[in-house]
């Protein structure tokens, strides 16, 4: 018996208690932080951190690099316990909200300042303007990067799930890591900082923010692990993605 055929059998014995994933009070908390680092993350990527190090070398990157790298930690989580679907559902949720939130960022700029708290702020309109505008275009590089490293991700650790029988975890979770991380930050970046920062400050970036998002990822792992043991048992979930349609452009949660 090959590995989709041995998978298909475990899964559609009923006494194995699996089923279609669902909503559960505990799907909809991890969709809650998921979102809120999401948000996070926009809001404190227009930001660059330096940090000295020994020898006279220095590292700059976003201060979003602090919060960005749970996305990935949920979408795992999400994707190995209740499948790609659900999380898709949790990825169009958080580019959703995201928008909201540029939004309305935006029309908070556009309204007309106090002149009296923008005296007693010194000239704070301009500060809050200069912010706030610098996240618009951090919201379109991040809606770009983030389609196409979130659902690459899930993609690639659902489908090795599949194809591992469901073993390998710790291998699985990096390996698809690795690509989604990738991929987002060259986007990302490129679009973020290009004309704002010289060329190569944005590549030594990405260099930087990729080798501490897969350290982040890999020093998660024992977290990682223990949270998809406890949602395994407690939601009686371990979603297998046999016949699912890898698109991203639904939200369905059945084929």
């Amino acid at each position: 018996m090959n590995n989709i055929e041995s998978i298909t059998s475990y899964f559609h014995n009923p006494s194995n208690n699996f089923r279609e994933p669902v909503a559960t009070k505990r799907v909809i908390f991890l969709g809650m932080l998921f979102v809120s680092f999401l948000i996070v993350a926009n809001l404190t990527a227009f930001k660059i951190v330096e940090f000295h190090l020994p020898n006279g070398f220095a590292i700059d990157f976003p201060a979003a690099l602090v919060f960005f790298p749970l996305t990935y930690f949920f979408d795992d989580v999400l994707t190995e316990v209740y499948g790609f679907k659900m999380s898709r559902l949790i990825i169009w949720g958080g580019l959703i909200c995201s928008a909201l939130m540029t939004l309305c960022t935006w029309i908070a700029v556009q309204l007309p300042a106090s002149p009296l708290w923008d005296a007693n702020t010194y000239h704070g309109n301009q500060a809050y303007a200069f912010v706030f505008e610098g996240s618009f275009r951090i919201f379109l590089a991040s809606i770009i990067a983030y389609f196409f490293g979130e659902f690459i991700n899930s993609t690639i650790l659902a489908k090795l799930k599949v194809l591992t029988e469901g073993n390998y975890f710790s291998l699985r979770v990096m390996a698809s890591t690795a690509v989604g991380v990738a991929i987002d930050n060259v986007i990302f970046c490129n679009i973020a900082f290009w004309d704002v920062l010289p060329k190569e400050i944005i590549w030594q970036i990405i260099f930087t923010q990729y080798l501490i998002k897969l350290a982040y990822e890999f020093l998660m792992l024992p977290v990682t692990y223990a949270l998809v043991n406890y949602l395994k048992k407690a939601d009686r979930m371990d979603y297998y993605d046999i016949d699912t349609k890898f698109t991203p452009f639904s939200l369905k949660l059945t084929n």
